[in-house]
């Protein structure tokens, strides 16, 4: 059975059941160790090049800490929803 869920700094809430739920967790896993992964090799002449293409913004370190500090929160919602679940 599906239930809405509301994840952190989301504004709209998500309609899922367990699998899905298991879905976001690897997606949101994957998104989190990419952003990790750019913090580590960002340097003042690096551009972000994920997903969809070559992002021309360059992505200042604040940003990817706070998508790194979000997505860490959204993983462990997810994590207890699924324990629960």
């Amino acid at each position: 059975m599906k239930k809405f869920y509301h994840l952190y700094n989301e504004t709209l809430p998500i309609e899922a059941d367990f699998d899905d739920l298991k879905n976001l967790l690897a997606k949101k896993k994957q998104l989190l160790e990419n952003y990790q992964e750019i913090s580590c090799d960002l340097d003042d002449e690096m551009y972000i090049s994920r997903g969809n293409g070559f992002c021309t913004t360059k992505w200042a370190p604040d940003v990817i800490e706070d998508k790194i500090e979000e997505l860490t929160r959204q993983i462990a919602e997810i994590e207890e929803w699924i324990e629960k679940a």
